[in-house]
């Protein structure tokens, strides 16, 4: 769990600096419990300031190796950037 919650951060730390100009805040929070690890994200755009939040559970067995936890991390985070994309595309068309 402890390397999982390294690479999270890591992971946290470059979207930050991606979507610097875009997002006002952004935290992922990693959970384990009862066989699910779950990737708690939320963040704000700086142009409304609404708080976008959601869960993504993953099971804990999914990932046995260090190589498999890696990949479920990555696959968890481009999920996170592509939800950012969406609000960010969304939040330029209602500005329109």
């Amino acid at each position: 769990m402890a390397m999982m919650k390294e690479l999270v951060d890591q992971l946290s730390s470059e979207l930050s600096e991606r979507y610097v100009q875009y997002l006002e805040t952004f935290m992922v929070d990693l959970w384990s419990d009862h066989g699910v690890v779950e990737f708690k994200a939320g963040y704000t755009l700086r142009r409304d300031h609404v708080l976008r939040s959601y869960t993504v559970k993953v099971e804990a067995d999914g990932g046995q190796t260090d190589a498999e936890r890696e990949f479920l991390i990555s696959v968890v985070f481009d999920e996170i950037e592509e939800r950012i994309d969406l609000a960010i595309a969304d939040n330029k068309v209602d500005a329109n």
